[in-house]
C-alpha cells in the first residue's frame, strides 16, 4: 500500500511536469527508473517497521543429541540475525530466510539435554519475537503422511518414535503399530504442550479388526493431552488416532505423539525427597503396572539425570528402563527436611500411635472411594507453619480437603482450594501437644492413582524479581529492546513472601553497552519504573540477563533477615478469553538487545520546584532531532505518583525543540519524592500537514513508527503547600461590585512575586486578580488594600456580578496562587471550599455589622418591620 501510494503520487507529478514540458522524455524514463528505487526502498523499510513476529513453529519436536530443523512462520524474518535460545545445550547452527515471513532454522542438541519444552526468540535489527517453544524427545522423530485420515489408510510407525504432524479443521490423523499378543504400548499427545493453537486432542485406539476398544481426552496428569498405555490382547496391528475432541483444528494445531514400549507412568510415589538423600519411589501407571526405583536426589544423580535441577521445590523426574527414558517427565517435589509415608491403618486418629517431628513430608494414596488419611505430628506453643498440599500441580487426581485438628480432634484450621486447586493453611499451635492433620478427597474419590503429599515447615522467605506484563493475554511488553544510543522505559517489580522491606534489585549478563541501573524498590512499592540505556557504540546483539532482587529486611515477627531471589516470567503460550490460560512457558532470564536507533532522543529537565497536593507543576520535556529528520514527537508519562494526574500525552511540534507536561496533584496526594520518566514516539501533528514521512530529506529510521523511547528520569517531590488559606463567605447584589477576601499564610519566601485569581465563580461574575509577594510590600499596586503581618496577609478580589448574573449560592470557590520561578510554571490552591451568595437586586439585607443576612433572617426581618 505504502508503494502503490508513493507510485501513484510520483507518476501523477511527473506526468503533470510532462505536460508543461518542465521535463523532457529521456529524463522522464531517468525518473521512473529512480522512482521504483526509491519504491523498493520504501517497501524494504515498511516491511521491518517493527520486531518480528513468530506466529508458529513446525515441527513441535526435536530429538536430543541430533540435528534437526525448525519451520518458523511469522513476518519481519528476512533479516534475522539470531536464534536466542533459552537452553544452553541447544545451540542453532544455521539460519535461512526463505522470505520475510518464512524462516528455517538448523538446530544441535546435545545428548544429555533432558526431554520437555525448549524457548527460543528470534532477534533481527529491529527487535526480539514472541517466545516460542518446541519439545525435545529422546526418540527418532518422524512426519506425519499425508492421507492418513482414516483407520483403513493408517501410517505405519515402529515402536518408539516421536511422530510429529498438525490437525487441521475436520482431521483425524491414524497411525498404524504392529504388537505381539502381551505387548505394552504407550502413546502421549503433547499438544497443547507444544503451545500452538488451543488443541484439545483426543487418543482413540482400534483393535486389529478395526474395533474401537480405547479413548483417551483428558488426564489428571497431562490436563488436555491425552496418554494410553495398555497391553496387546492379540497378535495383529493396532492403530491410534488422534483428533480434536471438536473435530477443530488450524495450521497452528500442531503435536507430538510419542509411541514406543516405555512406561508412561501417571504418578511417582512418594511424590518428593530431601535434597542430598537417596529415596526409594514407585512409578505407577494406569494399567496397574508398577516400577520401583531409586532416585539419587544428590548433585551426582543430577548430572545422571535423573532430575531436571539441583534445588528446592518442584523438579521432573524421568523414568528409565532398559536404556529408554521416558519421553515426558512427572513432577516432583525436592524439599530440605524428610518424608513420612502414610502406615496402614490410618483411617481414624487412634490408629496413630508416633508423632512426626517438623518440618516433615507427609506422604500418602486415597486408595479407595471415602478414604480418609489421618497423620499425628508434634506442634510447639505459639510456632508458626504452613500446611500445604501438592497433588493436583503434580499431576494427581486428588482434589484435597485439609483439616488440622488439636489433640482432642477440634477442628482448628481447614481449608479446599488455596492459590491453586491444592489446600493450604497456616497454623499457628496453641500449645506444644500432639496434633492431627487429614487429608482426603472432597468428592469422596479414590483409587491407587490419588497420591498426594503435604508438606509442613515454617513459611520461608521468598524474593521473586518479575517483568509487568500491560496485557495478560499477548507477550507484549515482555522483552526489553533498546534502540542504539538512546534509551527505554520498564517496569520490574518484586514480589515478596515474608519479607517486609525495601528490595534491591540488580541485573548481569546485559547485552554489551546496555546499562540496567541497580534500584531499590520502596517498602510499600511492589514494582518500580527502570530506565534501561544502550550506548551510542553498542552492538546489534542481544542476551538473557540475569535478574537479581535481594533485602535485609525484617519476617513477620520483625525478625532480622537477608534474602536473595531470581527471577521469574510466566508467558501464555495457549490462552483463551476471559482470562483462561491452559499452557505457559516458565522462564528464569529476561531477553535484551539492542536494536537500529532511532533519529531522536528526549530529555527530562529536573522540576524547578516541588509539586504541592492540591497544585500544578509544569515539567519541560526537550526532543533532540537528529540532522534531516524532522517529525511532531507525542510524550507521555507511563507512571506518576499517587493523586497525580495529567494529560494523555502532549505534542512537540516538528518546529518545536521542547514541550510542557503539566501534572496536577489531588489534595489527597502525600510527601515523597518520586521518580518519573517521560516516553515518546513519533506521531502527526494535528495542526500540520507535515509528518517524518513526508518531509523533504528526512532520515526515517524503521523502527521510528514502533520504539517508544524515553527520558531520563528525574526525582519529582510532593512536599507541602508553601500557603495555607480560607476564603471568607460572601454575599453580593446583582450588579453591585464587592469584596471577597482571601487570609493566606506563607510558609516559605517567594524568590519570584506571583498572581493569585480566583476560580469557580458562576457565568456573569468577575474578579480582578491580585499580585501575591514573598516580603513586605509597601506598594499599594502590587495587592489591593493588602494586611501583612507575620507572612500572613489578605487578599482582596474585587468581584462584579452582572445584572444577570445568577441567583444562588455557588460553592467550591477556590484561590489559585500561580506564576513563574527559574523560568517554570507553578501554582497552588488555597482555601478551597469558598462560597458566594448572589442575592437579586435591592434583596440583600445586613445586620448591624454588615454581615449578610441569611433568607430566614432576611424574612424575619421584614415581618418584624
Amino acid at each position: 500500500l505504502i508503494c502503490s501510494n508513493l507510485l501513484t503520487c510520483c507518476l501523477a507529478a511527473i506526468i503533470s511536469a510532462v505536460a508543461v514540458g518542465a521535463v523532457t522524455p529521456g529524463s522522464l524514463v531517468q525518473a521512473a527508473a529512480g522512482l521504483a528505487h526509491a519504491a523498493a526502498d520504501q517497501a524494504d523499510t515498511a516491511g521491518h517497521s517493527g520486531p518480528p513476529s513468530v506466529e508458529t513453529l513446525f515441527p513441535a519436536a526435536g530429538q536430543r543429541g541430533t540435528s534437526f530443523q525448525l519451520t518458523l512462520i511469522g513476518s519481519g524474518l528476512q533479516h534475522t540475525s539470531e536464534v536466542m535460545l533459552y537452553n544452553s545445550r541447544v545451540k542453532c547452527t544455521g539460519i535461512q530466510a526463505v522470505s520475510d515471513n518464512e524462516l528455517v532454522i538448523h538446530l544441535q542438541a546435545a545428548a544429555e539435554c533432558p526431554p520437555g519444552a525448549c524457548a527460543l526468540r528470534v532477534r533481527t535489527p529491529t527487535g526480539l519475537s514472541e517466545l516460542r517453544t518446541f519439545r525435545l524427545t529422546v526418540l527418532p522423530v518422524v512426519q506425519e503422511a499425508k492421507g492418513n485420515d482414516s483407520v483403513e489408510t493408517a501410517q505405519l510407525l515402529q515402536k518408539n518414535q516421536t511422530v510429529v504432524g498438525n490437525i487441521d479443521a475436520g482431521d483425524a490423523d491414524c497411525f498404524r503399530i504392529a504388537l505381539k499378543q502381551g505387548d505394552r504400548l504407550s502413546a502421549e499427545v503433547e499438544g497443547i504442550r507444544a503451545g500452538g493453537a488451543m488443541l484439545d486432542a483426543v487418543l482413540n485406539v482400534f483393535d486389529p479388526q478395526g474395533h474401537w476398544i480405547l479413548s483417551i481426552d483428558d488426564t489428571a496428569a497431562t490436563r488436555q493431552d491425552p496418554f494410553v498405555t495398555f497391553q496387546a490382547a492379540q497378535d495383529g496391528d493396532y492403530v491410534l488416532q488422534v483428533h480434536e475432541v471438536s473435530f477443530q483444528g488450524s495450521e497452528d494445531a500442531r503435536y507430538a505423539m510419542h509411541v514406543g514400549d516405555f512406561i508412561r507412568p501417571a504418578i511417582v510415589y512418594p511424590a518428593g525427597g530431601q535434597l542430598g538423600q537417596s529415596v526409594d519411589v514407585t512409578f505407577a501407571d494406569p494399567s496397574g503396572t508398577r516400577l520401583q526405583q531409586t532416585l539419587s536426589l544428590t548433585a551426582a544423580g543430577v548430572e545422571a539425570g535423573n532430575i531436571t535441577k539441583n534445588s528446592l521445590g518442584t523438579v521432573h523426574v524421568f523414568v528409565r528402563q532398559d536404556d529408554i527414558t521416558s519421553p515426558t517427565p512427572l513432577p516432583f517435589r525436592l524439599s530440605a527436611f524428610g518424608n513420612v509415608l502414610e502406615q496402614e491403618p490410618n483411617y481414624q486418629l487412634t490408629d496413630l500411635q508416633s508423632a512426626a517431628e517438623l518440618p516433615v513430608a507427609l506422604n500418602g494414596i486415597l486408595q479407595s472411594a471415602g478414604d480418609i488419611d489421618y497423620f499425628r505430628i508434634r506442634g510447639e506453643a505459639s510456632r508458626v507453619v504452613e500446611v500445604e498440599v501438592f497433588a493436583d500441580r503434580l499431576g494427581s487426581p486428588v482434589d484435597s480437603l485439609l483439616t488440622v485438628l488439636d489433640s482432642q480432634g477440634r477442628v482448628i484450621a481447614s481449608s479446599d482450594d488455596g492459590l491453586t486447586h491444592d489446600s493450604r493453611v497456616t497454623v499457628r499451635f496453641p500449645q506444644t501437644a500432639d496434633y492431627f492433620v487429614s487429608v482426603t478427597d472432597k468428592r469422596s474419590n479414590g483409587s491407587e492413582l490419588h497420591a498426594y503429599r503435604v508438606e509442613i515447615s515454617e513459611k520461608q522467605p521468598q524474593l521473586t524479581a518479575f517483568l509487568s506484563r500491560p496485557n495478560r493475554l499477548s507477550q507484549d511488553g515482555q522483552v526489553i529492546a533498546v534502540p542504539r544510543g538512546n534509551r527505554v522505559l520498564t517496569f520490574l517489580g518484586c514480589q515478596r513472601r515474608g519479607v517486609h522491606g525495601p528490595v534491591q534489585l540488580s541485573a548481569s549478563q546485559l547485552p554489551a553497552g546496555v546499562t540496567l541501573p541497580s534500584t531499590e524498590i520502596p517498602a510499600d512499592r511492589f514494582w518500580v519504573p527502570i530506565v534501561v540505556e544502550a550506548a551510542a557504540d553498542a552492538p546489534l546483539t542481544g542476551g538473557l540477563a540475569d535478574i537479581e532482587v535481594s533485602a535485609n529486611g525484617t519476617d513477620s515477627r520483625g525478625n532480622p533477615i537477608s534474602v536473595t531471589g531470581g527471577f521469574r516470567q510466566v508467558v501464555d503460550l495457549v490462552s483463551q478469553s476471559a482470562d483462561q490460560l491452559f499452557h505457559a512457558a516458565e522462564t528464569d532470564r529476561l531477553a535484551v538487545a539492542v536494536i537500529e536507533p532511532v533519529p531522536f532522543r528526549i530529555s527530562l529537565s529536573t522540576p524547578a520546584t516541588s509539586l504541592a497536593p492540591d497544585g500544578t507543576l509544569d515539567l519541560m520535556v526537550s526532543v533532540q532531532r537528529e540532522a534531516g529528520f524532522r517529525g511532531a514527537v507525542e510524550v507521555r508519562f507511563p507512571f506518576l505518583p499517587p493523586w497525580v494526574d495529567g494529560p494523555a500525552s502532549i505534542i512537540i511540534p516538528a518546529d518545536a525543540d521542547s514541550g510542557i507536561y503539566t501534572v496536577h496533584a489531588f489534595p489527597q496526594a502525600t510527601a515523597r519524592t518520586w521518580q518519573i520518566c517521560a516516553e515518546a514516539s513519533v506521531t502527526v501533528d494535528p495542526n500540520s500537514n507535515s509528518s517524518p514521512a513526508n518531509s523533504p530529506g528526512a532520515s526515517v529510521s524503521a523502527l521510528i513508527n514502533s520504539v517508544p523511547v524515553a527520558s531520563n528520569p528525574v526525582a519529582i517531590e510532593i512536599q507541602p503547600s508553601p500557603f495555607a488559606g480560607q476564603l471568607q463567605a460572601t454575599a453580593v447584589e446583582q450588579g453591585q461590585p464587592s469584596i471577597l477576601r482571601c487570609h493566606i499564610q506563607m510558609f516559605d519566601a517567594l524568590p519570584e512575586p506571583l498572581t493569585a485569581v480566583l476560580e469557580g465563580l458562576p457565568n456573569r461574575v468577575t474578579a480582578r486578580e491580585v499580585s501575591v509577594s514573598g516580603h513586605v510590600n509597601s506598594d499599594a499596586g502590587s495587592v489591593q488594600d493588602k494586611a501583612v503581618k507575620n507572612n500572613r496577609q489578605i487578599l482582596e478580589f474585587a468581584i462584579l456580578p452582572e445584572l444577570t448574573a445568577p441567583v444562588g449560592t455557588t460553592e467550591g470557590l477556590v484561590v489559585r496562587i500561580h506564576g513563574m520561578i527559574d523560568g517554570r510554571q507553578v501554582s497552588w490552591c488555597v482555601g478551597r471550599g469558598g462560597q458566594l451568595t448572589i442575592a437579586a437586586a435591592g434583596e440583600l439585607m445586613r445586620d448591624e455589622s454588615g454581615k449578610p443576612l441569611s433568607r430566614l433572617q432576611a424574612l424575619r426581618q421584614r415581618n418584624n418591620q
